[in-house]
């Protein structure tokens, strides 16, 4: 069901730009900025308002997303001038009907990416999750700097529900039309907030060839690193050297997990480095 459905409307348009622009309380003042003639007020199951729409005098409807932020007083004291609906949906509904909007606008205003997926790759993330996380059906879990989705393929393929991220557009792109990654299951952020975007831990991240880490770029990773595995019970990384594992296993310390590292032979080039944390 997408966001137009949810709340028995044909079409609706977000005010937010970009799906990470959803963390920002500034961007109440998009949709304050103008009058409504009516409203509806999208509640989840705890009753906390996670979306506010308003009609114009044409009958066009705007929305704005509060899901991921409080909603500000102006935004409040508007929808307090007119009439308006609620409605109730839960809240993993309305998180994929929300990534699936942002993931289809993205398909159609960025170029992909090159498909750079080498399918004996997937037949070795396939052995590596066997030999560490097993079979965990149904269960929630990240998939870190996702690429074009080779571990989401491979995650779902285990009976997994990998929920995707990455800070390059255009592999995001290559990604969904390949299917390799699920519209409503995919999210086009800087990584070091995906805190903001979690409600509950997930029971895994993976993170497959994080790099390059130099000198001059080991902060970001450490960020994005330490981010992921604050959202997650256990963590699962690999790298292509094993200076970048160790310093991997290093930032996993910091979060509390303590990390195996040992060297797979199932693929040369990628994955070669591998980091697990139960």
């Amino acid at each position: 069901m997408n966001i137009a459905e949810t709340l028995e409307l044909e079409t609706i348009t977000l005010v937010e730009p970009l799906f990470s622009d959803l963390i920002y309380q500034e961007m109440d003042d998009l949709m304050t900025e103008t009058s409504g003639k009516s409203g509806k007020i999208l509640v989840d199951e705890e009753e906390s308002p996670v979306l506010f729409a308003k009609s114009d005098e044409n009958g066009f409807w705007t929305g704005c997303i509060t899901m991921f932020r409080e909603p500000s007083l102006a935004l409040i004291n508007l929808f307090e001038q007119f009439e308006w609906d609620m409605y109730q949906e839960d809240r993993e509904t309305i998180c994929d009907a929300i990534r699936e909007y942002y993931s289809v606008r993205l398909c159609n205003t960025v170029i992909p990416g090159p498909d750079d997926l080498n399918p004996t790759r997937a037949k070795s993330i396939e052995a590596l999750l066997k030999r560490t996380v097993g079979s965990q059906s149904d269960e929630i879990c990240i998939d870190c700097c996702c690429g074009t989705g080779v571990g989401s393929l491979v995650l779902k393929k285990q009976g997994m529900h990998p929920l995707a991220y990455d800070n390059d557009e255009s592999l995001l792109v290559r990604g969904i039309i390949e299917k390799r990654l699920i519209p409503e299951r995919t999210m086009w952020i800087d990584g070091r907030m995906i805190h903001r975007f979690m409600k509950e831990k997930a029971s895994l991240v993976c993170g497959f060839m994080i790099g390059e880490i130099h000198p001059f770029n080991a902060h970001i990773w450490q960020e994005i690193i330490t981010a992921a595995c604050r959202v997650s019970e256990r963590a699962l990384f690999t790298a292509g050297t094993e200076p970048e594992i160790r310093q991997i296993e290093e930032w996993m310390r910091d979060t509390g997990k303590k990390g195996e590292i040992f060297e797979s032979d199932a693929d040369p080039i990628y994955d070669r480095w591998v980091c697990y944390s139960e």
